[in-house]
Parts: structure tokens; sequence; C-alpha cells
């Protein structure tokens, strides 16, 4: 599987995550237990870290990659991606230079931009772009292009992202042997 070191720096999977051999993850990454890659995503580590924490899913062909800071037209500085436990990171998404805090669930092909802040227990729905900066708040649902939030997270909603993401450790689980290995291994 590759996963790469980047000017010294080796990416830090903890041995139950579940990674695809298929999957891209380079330099100054860290995965959490329980939390699995699957084929195609990337989590690149070369300009800033990316942290993810335990049972968080990074389904396929999803896009982790630190952002850029600028004054005025100068390049200063990167940001880090931080993503809590129990996220669904879905098909195609993007995350980009920012944080996306406990149970929450990104939809697919979803982009959330640099120094954006994802509240915990929140929905980010799919297709939408949380614009650079935006702060939602906790247990929001944004849709739309650009993201706004449209409702609350209920219980219900928030049982079932939290759910949503143990689903997905049991599905990664199901596929260990096949198409997934224990980073451990």
């Amino acid at each position: 599987m590759p996963i790469l070191e980047y000017k010294g720096k080796r990416p830090k999977i903890h041995p139950e995550a579940m990674i695809s051999p298929q999957a891209l993850i380079v330099g100054d990454v860290e995965i959490g237990r329980g939390s699995s890659v699957f084929p195609g995503a990337v989590l690149r580590g070369d300009v800033a870290r990316i942290r993810v924490g335990e049972y968080t899913n990074i389904q396929e062909n999803a896009v982790l990659h630190g952002g850029d800071i600028y004054e005025g037209s100068k390049l200063v500085s990167h940001t880090p991606v931080e993503v809590g436990s129990y996220v669904t990171i879905a098909h195609g998404a993007v995350v980009h230079g920012c944080r996306v805090e406990d149970t929450v669930m990104i939809g697919v092909r979803a982009v959330v931009f640099n120094q954006a802040v994802i509240g915990e227990g929140s929905i980010v729905g799919m297709g939408a772009v949380v614009l650079e900066g935006m702060k939602v708040p906790p247990r929001s649902v944004v849709v739309g292009v650009p993201a706004k939030a449209v409702k609350k997270v209920d219980d219900v909603a928030y049982s079932m992202i939290r759910n949503h993401a143990l689903f997905y450790h049991r599905l990664a689980k199901s596929h260990v042997s096949g198409f997934l290995t224990y980073a451990g291994s």
C-alpha cells in the first residue's frame, strides 16, 4: 500500500486502522484506531499535517490536503487538516486545510475549504461548498453553493451520523483481506 515518507515525515497509522492498497497516504499524516481509508482516497501531508481521529471513514476518491495562507499575494503559511472521530467523509469529497469536529457527515462530492470549521454533530450536504473561513455551528445542516445552514441536527440525526460511522467501521472490517488491510499487518 502506498504509504510514503515525505521530507523525513512518515505517516503514523494505528495498527487497527484499515487502509486500501489503492489509497495514497503521504507525509505528516496520523490516522486513529478503527478508521478506514477506501480505494482512491488521497491524504497528502506534504505542506501541512493531517490528523484523523478514531472510527472515521474516508471513502473512495476523497482528498485531504493542507490549505494555503496568503498575506496579500504572498504565500506565508499552510493550514492543517484536522478530522475528529466518528466522521464520514463520503465519496469524492475534498477536505482542504480545515477542521472537521467529531460526529460529522461530509456528503458525496462536498468541498470544505481553507480555515473552515465544521462544528460537532453537523452534516454537510452532497455537493455543498463550504467556503474559506466559514464556521459551521455545532449540529447544523449546511447545503448549497456556497453552503448555508438550513436546519439543526436533532438527536435522531445525530445518532444516525455516529451509527453511520460505526456501520462503515464494520463494513471496512468485512473487506479486510479483500481490498482493505489492517495497517498493523
